[in-house]
């Protein structure tokens, strides 16, 4: 591991150095990949040199808008913690859906699953799997616009904070993500660089661990944070080890019969990982061209 994080720093720093930047811009969530990110740029490069932009909506969790500002702290890295709610709500997205804020936690993300499982029930097909290829279902696309606007918001106010001080904007995406299609197109899947997008989700949790990350982030539930109660493996319908298993099964070819020795996959989970890593293809290959 220490190899891959000085390799890491090091095509860090190159980039830097090539596009004449000052420094670098990461978007802090309090989640695990923009952390493992923002201490691997402070290292490459300095913490004096690095700024951290939290850009909390109506719907964050106020736990990881603390874990980001503790961290940013920890590190003594200069952060912007700016609220995006009103742009949001002058955009309108917010008449979708009631404030979670008026309601118990527990009743919004009962309200939220109840509309997922009725949404897959109504399209009769895989939740996921729609997400990637389109649909005429109007909940669905009200749904698709809501949580995907906050993050193409996010992207153009990360991308004006980094030319305001001709900083390189480093995006925190990982392999994962990247092959399932987990991401928001021309949102979170845009930076100038992506440095650790060559890496798993369960690396970048041995990464966090290597590099003496606080507790409280490592032992968190991945969440897009983008709806209350939403946890990735929910929305993937599986867990990060046996994806991740999977997904390297599949990038060297391996036969079914021998992903499923290794993973413990069922031949319907991986033919489904399958189909996901094929859907989502388009998304790696924007825009496309005629």
């Amino acid at each position: 591991m220490k190899l891959n994080t000085e390799n890491i720093k090091d095509f860090i720093r190159g980039y830097i150095a090539t596009l004449r930047k000052d420094g670098a811009v990461v978007g802090l969530s309090g989640g695990i990949d923009s952390a493992v990110v923002l201490k691997l740029c402070s290292e490459a490069i300095g913490n004096e040199n690095v700024l951290a932009v939290i850009l909390p909506e109506r719907d964050s969790d106020s736990k990881n808008i603390k874990d980001a500002v503790r961290l940013a702290k920890e590190l003594k890295i200069r952060y912007i913690n700016k609220k995006i709610t009103l742009i949001l709500s002058l955009i309108g997205i917010y008449r979708m859906y009631p404030p979670s804020f008026l309601f118990k936690k527990s009743i919004v993300e009962k309200y939220i699953t109840g509309k997922r499982k009725s949404i897959s029930e109504s399209l009769g097909k895989d939740l996921y799997v729609s997400n990637l290829t389109g649909s005429s279902n109007k909940e669905l696309c009200r749904g698709m616009a809501y949580y995907r606007i906050k993050n193409r918001v996010r992207s153009a106010l990360l991308f004006y904070y980094a030319e305001l001080n001709n900083y390189l904007l480093v995006g925190c995406a990982n392999k994962s993500e990247w092959m399932t299609g987990f991401f928001v197109k021309y949102g979170d899947s845009i930076a100038d660089i992506m440095p650790v997008i060559s890496f798993y989700k369960t690396q970048i949790f041995a990464m966090a661990d290597y590099l003496k990350l606080p507790e409280c982030i490592i032992s968190k539930a991945p969440s897009p944070d983008l709806l209350p109660g939403i946890l990735d493996e929910d929305i993937m319908g599986i867990s990060y080890k046996k994806l991740d298993i999977i997904l390297y099964g599949l990038e060297k070819k391996y036969s079914f019969s021998k992903i499923a020795g290794i993973s413990g996959a069922t031949y319907s989970e991986m033919k489904r990982v399958k189909e996901i890593v094929d859907k989502s293809e388009y998304l790696r290959k924007w825009p496309i061209m005629f």
